[in-house]
């Protein structure tokens, strides 16, 4: 346990990691992201009143999404919706207007729990001991320590108006053009080389 976090909160390096998918969002590639249960979560700054995105796994359980935060109450994005839980959520090229609530009853917080373990058990297990302080996980174990975890779920607002968070930018797709067009032209290039050295 470092300074009473289970889990240390990134720095560094692993910060820049973490925000990457930002970056992949607003490169164009927010679809294939969404292929592996990441989303980007806009919420309100507490302090600025300024639009916030953050990277997030999620998991999805009829028309409600699911979030677990890995540091419990501490990052900004759970303070944020806290303090105005009118959120925006990017799932690829889905938009959604939703409300945020912090799950407290110990069935539902069971069930999310199964849902982010099932897809890979051999990763969550161990993350999830980890967060709950216990040598191992299982299925057996988890009605346990449920009550260990922050879970926010994420109520869709049909209605809600859009413009109180501007979705996040897709502004670095020219790079795929610029890339696409450097990979023609390095292909012309030793097609020319090649052309001529059999002359």
């Amino acid at each position: 346990m470092i300074n009473g976090q289970l889990i240390p909160h990134p720095r560094g390096v692993q910060r820049v990691f973490l925000k990457m998918p930002l970056w992949m969002y607003r490169a164009g590639l927010g679809e294939f992201l969404n292929m592996t249960r990441i989303m980007v979560l806009g919420t309100v700054g507490r302090r600025t009143g300024l639009a916030r995105y953050t990277p997030i796994e999620y998991r999805r359980h009829g028309s409600k999404i699911y979030v677990m935060s890995g540091w419990g109450e501490q990052p900004h994005w759970y303070q944020n919706l806290l303090a105005s839980p009118e959120v925006t959520l990017q799932l690829g090229k889905e938009r959604i207007e939703a409300r945020a609530t912090v799950v407290t009853n110990a069935g539902e917080v069971l069930r999310v729990l199964h849902l982010f373990r099932r897809a890979a058990p051999f990763v969550y297990d161990p993350m999830l001991a980890r967060m709950s302080a216990r040598d191992s996980i299982s299925p057996k174990t988890l009605p346990e320590v449920s009550d260990r975890f922050t879970i926010v779920r994420f109520d869709p607002q049909p209605n809600a108006p859009e413009t109180l968070l501007p979705p996040l930018p897709t502004d670095f797709a020219w790079v795929w053009v610029g890339l696409i067009a450097a990979g023609v032209l390095t292909a012309l290039i030793v097609s020319l080389v090649r052309l001529a050295k059999h002359e």
